[in-house]
């Protein structure tokens, strides 16, 4: 069984395998929800149970700063408390939130990247990685035919 929880979300009460995080990008609700295609991909090749952290918001924040504050704060107490962390980022996107939560989390030991090699600071992303061991691939799509993530 796999739970999403999303912000504001309840945690549901269950004994799970792993707690995953979400992280990549988003560009405010503008780019692809590859998001909601991992968990269906989840959902259909795993047998445990699984609690998916997803920070992807339905609606954006219309220049509130208390649910800002609050989603910031979401974020990392969820990338804190996850097993794995499976962090995606867009060829053609900016991703700076991305970016800070992969030098905040490299030395974790709980990262996975997928990097398009379009995106505009792949060299970049790629140092971080081979500097702290964190395993990356081009695509998420490559990771999931290469790696068993789960």
């Amino acid at each position: 069984m796999v739970y999403e929880v999303k912000p504001h979300d309840e945690e549901p009460n269950v004994l799970v395998g792993l707690r995953i995080f979400l992280a990549g990008t988003i560009d405010m609700g503008k780019s692809v929800d590859w998001q909601h295609g991992f968990i269906n991909w989840l959902k259909d090749n795993v047998d445990a149970t699984y609690i998916v952290y997803n920070p992807r918001r339905d609606k954006g924040f219309d220049d509130d700063k208390k649910e800002l504050d609050y989603q910031i704060k979401w974020e990392l107490n969820h990338l804190e408390a996850s097993d794995i962390i499976i962090m995606n980022i867009l060829g053609d996107s900016k991703s700076p939130i991305t970016l800070l939560e992969l030098g905040l989390f490299a030395k974790s030991g709980k990262l996975t990247v997928c990097c398009e090699p379009e995106f505009y600071r792949y060299d970049n992303v790629k140092a971080v990685c081979d500097r702290y061991s964190v395993e990356m691939f081009n695509s998420l799509a490559e990771c999931f035919k290469t790696k068993h993530i789960i």
